[in-house]
């Protein structure tokens, strides 16, 4: 027993050094970066970020994409994730895979299919111009294709986070609940969802932190006019070459994820001891 006691925590502290080096080190290098300009401490770089348009405008357009993009995921995830869970038991499986199948496939694979999909003359541009005649249809490089990309990269993870709730109900709380007179309706919102709020919370954590950090889905399917942070981060660092600034960016858009996150896990606690 006292052997093994010693070598889970020698593994603890293996771990705890792995953290320490891979991602501790690393985030204290990017705030020391972003204060620590020209052999001197400022906050030149965070005063910027807020008090000049072009930053500030990006910031609120990362943090309206992304909470766009988490709403609909979660409307369209709910919608999978409750058809899923009220299919046959033997059938769930197959519909989970269905679901999270694209996961398997590269990101970058996934949005050259969108971009296809989106273009002037791609499958939804045609049916639009036999529709309504000779309107031009073009969802590509614009805020609409990279709310579309986004969506479809975090709904896998919404998905599942809300299937798993929904598959630990009790079924007799439903069948009480229609015994007594419910109708189908007010059993879901009295007793089924709001005992499926945990799955909710976590899966709108999951889906922020995607949306907010995404890098990819807006240089692909997103315009110049559609840049995000995460885009303005890398651009200041590798194109301009001003690490504090980028630096900084990456630092403000942490802090706001990480805000997020603890309000939702306080819900998701709080949705937990409910049910």
């Amino acid at each position: 027993m006292g052997k093994m006691m010693r070598f889970y925590s020698i593994l603890g502290w293996l771990a705890v050094a792995y953290m320490a080096a891979l991602f501790l080190y690393p985030l204290l290098k990017v705030v020391y970066t972003s204060v620590w300009v020209n052999g001197g401490f400022t906050l030149g770089n965070y005063v910027k970020i807020f008090s000049t348009d072009l930053y500030s405008k990006v910031l609120l357009k990362t943090l309206w994409v992304s909470v766009l993009s988490t709403l609909i995921a979660l409307f369209i995830g709910y919608t999978l994730a409750y058809f899923i869970a009220t299919r046959p038991a033997h059938k769930q499986g197959f519909w989970l895979m269905l679901i999270i199948s694209p996961m398997f496939m590269s990101l970058t694979i996934r949005l050259f299919g969108w971009m296809i999909l989106l273009s002037k003359e791609g499958p939804l541009a045609r049916v639009w111009e036999g529709a309504f005649g000779g309107g031009e249809l073009s969802l590509l490089f614009s805020q609409t294709a990279v709310v579309i990309g986004i969506v479809h990269f975090v709904l896998p993870f919404v998905v599942l986070n809300i299937y798993t709730s929904l598959n630990r109900l009790e079924p007799s709380l439903l069948e009480a609940s229609t015994m007594l007179g419910a109708s189908r309706l007010r059993t879901f919102w009295q007793i089924t969802f709001p005992l499926s709020l945990p799955g909710v919370f976590a899966g709108s954590s999951i889906a922020f932190a995607l949306a907010a950090s995404t890098f990819l889905v807006p240089i692909m399917v997103g315009g110049p006019a559609d840049t995000l942070l995460a885009n303005m981060a890398y651009n200041s660092i590798v194109t301009i070459g001003n690490l504090g600034m980028g630096a900084a960016l990456s630092f403000v858009l942490l802090v706001i994820i990480v805000a997020v996150l603890l309000v939702m896990g306080r819900l998701e606690r709080r949705g937990h001891i409910a049910s």
